[in-house]
Order: C-alpha cells, then sequence, then structure tokens
C-alpha cells in the first residue's frame, strides 16, 4: 500500500490509544500486518473487517484447533489475505482471496532520528562502539531441541567466540521462560560486556545503518521482512538454509552448530 502513491496512514499497535485511534480513523482500505487474533477480533468488533486486508507474515503456521476455525470465521468476512510465502496458502479455504507478496517496504529514513532516540542509552551506546551480531524475535518460543529463532544457539557462539558481540533484540523479555542455560549465558555476558539486549516495541532498521552481522537461524520461515531490511542496509545477513533466502544471504546448514559457528567466524 505504501507503494501505491496514495495517502496511506499508519496505526501503531504499540500504541497505547490504538483502540481509539482506530474507532475514530475512517478510510477505504486497511492493510493489517497481522493475523493475530485478537487483533482481527478487533477490526470485527469495529466493523471494520470488511474494509481490511490482513498480511500473514507466517503467523498461520503457529495456528490450529479452535483458535484456527475462529480466526477462519472471522477472516471470511475481510477484503482479503495478502501472505509473504507461497506454502501459506494450505492454511486458507479455496474461496478465500489470496495474493502473494512481498512484505517488504523500505523504511522512511526521515524518521531515524525518532525512532533511534527511544532506545536505551546502553543500547546506543553498544551498537555505536565496534563491530556486532543482532538475532531478533518476538520473545523465546521452545521448539525442538532449542527455540524458534535461535536464541540459545546465538548465546552459544557468543560463549564460544571470543571477538563476538550480541544484541539480541526482543519484543517481548521473559526471562523466566529461557532454559537454565540461557539464563546462565546472559548473566555472563552482560557482565562481561558483550551483550546487550533491546526488549519492547522497537523498529530495527536504524541498528541496521551500524552495519551489524545479522543472524536468522529458523527452521521455516516466511519472506522475513528483517532479512530484506538487513539486506537493503547491506548488512551481512547469515540465515538458515531452510528455505530459499534471498539473494545477498549467506546460508548455513540448519541444524548443524559448527557449519553456523566456521561461516560467523570467516565474517567476523
Amino acid at each position: 500500500m505504501l507503494n501505491s502513491g496514495k495517502h496511506v496512514g499508519k496505526l501503531d499497535f504499540s500504541n497505547k490509544l490504538f483502540l481509539f485511534e482506530l474507532f475514530k480513523f475512517k478510510a477505504n482500505q486497511y492493510e493489517v500486518n497481522s493475523i493475530n487474533l485478537f487483533v482481527v477480533l478487533i477490526f470485527f468488533f469495529m466493523g471494520k473487517i470488511n474494509k481490511s486486508i490482513f498480511v500473514d507474515h507466517n503467523a498461520s503456521r503457529h495456528c490450529s484447533g479452535v483458535k484456527k476455525k475462529i480466526l477462519l470465521f472471522i477472516l471470511n468476512y475481510s477484503a482479503g489475505i495478502y501472505i509473504v510465502n507461497p506454502n501459506l496458502a494450505g492454511f486458507y479455504p479455496s474461496n478465500f482471496k489470496i495474493k502473494l507478496i512481498s512484505p517488504f517496504v523500505p523504511p522512511d529514513e526521515s524518521e531515524y532520528d525518532s525512532i533511534y532516540d527511544k532506545y536505551p542509552k546502553e543500547v546506543k551506546d553498544f551498537i555505536r562502539n565496534d563491530s556486532f551480531v543482532v538475532n531478533s524475535a518476538w520473545k523465546f518460543i521452545p521448539c525442538g531441541d532449542g527455540d524458534l529463532y535461535g536464541l540459545g544457539t546465538s548465546l552459544k557462539l557468543l560463549d564460544s567466540i571470543p571477538e563476538m558481540k550480541l544484541l539480541l533484540v526482543l519484543g517481548l523479555y521473559e526471562p523466566d521462560f529461557f532454559p537454565e542455560y540461557c539464563k546462565k549465558l546472559i548473566v555472563k555476558h552482560i557482565d562481561s560486556g558483550r551483550l546487550c539486549i533491546l526488549s519492547g516495541q522497537h523498529q530495527l532498521w536504524p541498528v541496521f545503518k551500524e552495519k551489524p552481522i545479522f543472524l536468522r537461524l529458523t527452521p521455516t520461515d516466511g519472506d522475513s521482512v528483517s532479512v530484506r531490511e538487513a539486506l537493503h542496509f547491506s548488512c551481512k545477513t547469515i540465515a538458515s538454509d531452510s528455505i530459499v533466502r534471498p539473494a545477498g544471504c549467506i546460508t548455513y546448514n540448519y541444524g548443524s552448530f559448527e557449519s553456523l559457528q566456521l561461516i560467523l567466524n570467516e565474517h567476523l
């Protein structure tokens, strides 16, 4: 929608006044970058569902059972669904209006100062001194023997590579949900000054302007916005080979710590 040339208003889910602003907001069409059931319900009960197109960034992979039935029932009244990966289409009934898109829109760099100023001082100091590695996630989500975003793997890399510095960017940081070995490594390397955690609702692209190495260690993926964003700002981007990655990505054998460690060492 931002690329259409039309006037586009923006509403931020993290804004405490979001519900009030959405209630007042009048538009011919809404593009909603989420299929979170709570968000979909808001648009449904505010009578905006039939003007709303919802973007599935891979969230449907984690939706099943009663939650899936409710979500699909409501989305059936929407103006359509955008998916960022053709494999996501199977989640939706054949009568749904589905369109495959790239989710990435280059950010408005004129907003840099206002976004950067919201970073905590310790984060600003961390990213302005020396090279560093970034991994980002919504939160710690257990998956198989590790976690969905490879946060534990990132901490193991940090512990095994003395010259590495790591910024973890978490929408929701819940220390009690991390396994014990992660908790110990977090304490150890925050104390050493080689680990910094940015938590809360923050845009990531100002970090990418510092040219870190970006890690995408997921066992599956859509067309990751963070990967596209990192490549847009010419960051070295190391990603799992679980899917075909965009040109410019450096891939490693997913599940092989040795492969990842070797590749990261080559690019530090």
